[in-house]
């Protein structure tokens, strides 16, 4: 059904363009513009789909902590990894 692919959409747009402003200011010259650009035209989409649905909020926000609760596990592990490969272990 359309309307329930459209609030996974969102979520994940959302989920995506939240988790990347832990990389704002990271990146130099063409590609920080370029990041910019998307980071900010991905809230605008967000924001977008947001007014023009009849957005079921809570589920929405369910589907993007659920990337988050994902985003928080992917970075654990990693940096597990990153920690266990710079002790030479």
């Amino acid at each position: 059904m359309i309307q329930t692919e459209t609030q996974v959409f969102i979520a994940l747009i959302k989920g995506v363009v939240e988790q990347s402003t832990l990389l704002t200011g990271e990146y130099k010259q063409k590609l920080k513009q370029d990041f910019n650009i998307w980071q900010q035209q991905g809230f605008k989409i967000v924001a977008e789909l947001e007014k023009q649905n009849k957005l079921n909020e809570e589920y929405v926000n369910s589907i993007t902590d659920i990337y988050h609760n994902i985003n928080l596990e992917i970075r654990k592990n990693l940096n597990e990894k990153f920690t266990q490969s710079s002790k030479g272990i």
